[in-house]
C-alpha cells in the first residue's frame, strides 16, 4: 500500500495533534474508500514490486521519501503512525516505539553514549527498575553511576564539577512528586556538553513537552497515560536531534524490542482521548489531594498542584492548563507496613496494582512495587517511609473516589 501522511496544520492545537497525528491513509476498501482508523498490520514480512525496489526500502524509505517495510522487527505501518504522532506531538525529528518503558529507557541510554568509561548523573528519586538497570547492565561494565538530588540549589554546580556524559531525570518523581527545573537543567548540560535524557511519564506530552525545555531525549512507558486503558504495554523515546534518532533506530533493530501492531494500534487509539483523560484525572487528583489534606490518618499529601508543595510555584510554569498530573502520593500517620496494608485491603472502589495512568484509580505501596528492588536505607535516603502510599487517580467521580478514601482511612 502507498501510504501517506494525513495533511498537518501548524496552526493545530495539541489537542487536536492528538486526534489526527499518525492518523494515516488506509489501504482502498475496495469500494473506493478510505478507512479513518489505519488497519492492523499482522505480517512479519512484506513485498515489494521488484528486487530494486525492496532494496530500497532496507533503507527504510521508498524513493518518493514515504515509509517502507521490510520485515517486522525493523518497523511496521502501525508503529510508524505510532511514532510519527508522539514526535509530532512532543516536537522531535523522529520517534521510535519499543515493545515496554523498560526497553525505551534501555535504548535510550545506549543511544546517549552510555558505555564503558562514560559518567551517568541521575535524580536519586528515579523509578527503582531504572536504577536497578544502570547498575546491573552498565555500572558492571564500566559506566560510573552518581545518584543526586536534582531538587536542591548545589545541583548544578555537582553537574558543573562532576562533568557527566549523560543526564537522567524525570519530570515528576515517583513516588513523592518532586518537579525538576528542565530548563536550568538543560542549559547546564550544553554548557558541559551532557546529553539530557528525560522520562516524562507522569507529566505526559499533554502537560509538558521537554523538547521545548530544551532535552535531547524524552522517553515514555506508553503503558501508562498514553495507553490509559491498563490492556497495552509499550514504550517510546522521541528524539530532538537527528544523530540520536538514527541511534535509537539501529538500536532498536539490534535489540529486537519492538512494538507489535497490535500495541501499536491500542496506543495511537489511547492518545485520541490523552486530553480528555488528563484533564480529568488532574481535576480529580487536585480535589483528592485537599481531601486528604484534611483527614486526621494522613500525615503529609505529595501533590504539586498543593500549594504547599515545595515544587508548586515550578510546577506551575512547567506544566500547562493550570494542572499538575494525576499522580500524588500520601504518608499515614501510622507509619507502618500493617496500617498501609490495613489500608489498601479496606478499598473496594480504588484498585490496588502496580501500574498506573489508567482511567481507574489504582493504589501501590512503593515498599513493594516500583521500589522493590532498593534497601531501605536507599528508600529512607529518598524519602520514602514505610506509611508511603502511592495514589493513581482516574477518571471515576471524584466524590466516589473520596468516599472509598475515607471509608478506608476510618476503618
Amino acid at each position: 500500500m502507498t501510504q501517506q501522511n494525513t495533511p498537518q496544520s501548524s496552526d493545530w492545537n495539541l489537542e487536536t495533534l492528538l486526534v489526527h497525528g499518525g492518523r494515516n491513509k488506509a489501504s482502498n476498501t475496495g469500494e473506493g474508500g478510505q478507512s479513518t482508523v489505519l488497519p492492523i498490520y499482522a505480517s512479519t514480512t512484506y513485498t515489494h514490486e521488484n528486487i530494486e525496489a525492496l532494496d530500497q526500502a532496507f533503507s527504510g524509505k521508498t524513493q518518493d521519501g514515504e515509509p517502507a517495510y521490510v520485515y517486522a522487527r525493523q518497523g511496521n505501518p502501525n508503529a510508524y503512525g505510532f511514532e510519527s504522532a508522539m514526535a509530532q506531538i512532543e516536537g522531535g525529528v523522529g520517534a521510535i516505539a519499543f515493545g515496554s518503558g523498560m526497553a525505551a529507557i534501555h535504548a535510550a541510554l545506549l543511544s546517549a553514549g552510555l558505555t564503558s568509561g562514560t559518567k551517568i548523573v541521575v535524580s536519586r528519586d528515579l523509578y527503582g527498575p531504572t536504577v536497578t538497570l544502570l547498575r546491573k547492565l552498565f555500572s558492571t561494565v564500566g559506566t560510573q553511576l552518581v545518584l543526586a538530588d536534582f531538587c536542591q540549589p548545589a545541583i548544578y554546580d555537582l553537574l558543573r564539577e562532576e562533568e557527566p556524559d549523560v543526564i537522567y531525570v524525570e519530570t515528576i518523581s515517583n513516588p513523592l512528586t518532586r518537579v525538576v527545573d528542565l530548563d536550568a537543567i538543560s542549559a547546564v548540560a550544553r554548557e558541559i556538553g551532557a546529553v539530557t535524557i528525560v522520562d516524562s511519564t507522569f507529566s505526559t506530552p499533554y502537560l509538558t513537552r521537554p523538547i521545548e525545555h530544551g532535552f535531547d531525549l524524552v522517553l515514555h512507558s506508553a503503558t501508562k497515560y498514553i495507553s490509559g486503558h491498563g490492556d497495552s504495554t509499550g514504550g517510546i523515546v522521541i528524539s530532538a536531534k537527528n544523530t540520536l534518532f538514527n541511534q535509537l533506530r539501529d538500536y532498536s533493530n539490534l535489540l529486537g524490542a519492538m512494538l507489535s501492531p497490535f500495541e501499536a494500534h491500542l496506543m495511537l487509539r489511547g492518545l485520541r482521548t490523552l486530553a480528555l483523560r488528563v484533564e480529568r484525572q488532574c481535576s480529580n487528583a487536585l480535589q483528592v489531594a485537599h481531601f486528604l489534606q484534611q483527614h486526621p490518618a494522613v500525615a503529609h499529601v505529595h501533590y504539586p498542584g498543593l500549594t504547599s508543595h515545595p515544587s508548586h510555584e515550578l510546577a506551575s510554569r512547567l506544566m500547562d492548563h493550570e494542572q499538575f498530573g494525576a499522580l500524588l502520593s500520601f504518608e499515614l500517620k501510622d507509619q507502618s507496613r500493617d496500617a498501609v496494608f490495613r489500608f489498601i485491603n479496606k478499598l473496594q472502589l480504588c484498585l490496588s496494582a502496580t501500574s498506573l495512568g489508567d482511567v481507574f484509580t489504582l493504589v501501590s505501596y512503593p515498599p513493594i512495587s516500583s521500589h522493590r528492588t532498593l534497601q531501605p536505607k536507599e528508600l529512607q535516603d529518598m524519602g520514602i517511609s514505610a506509611g508511603c502510599i502511592r495514589l493513581s487517580v482516574g477518571i471515576e467521580n471524584a466524590n466516589d473516589i473520596i468516599k472509598d478514601l475515607q471509608q478506608a482511612l476510618d476503618a
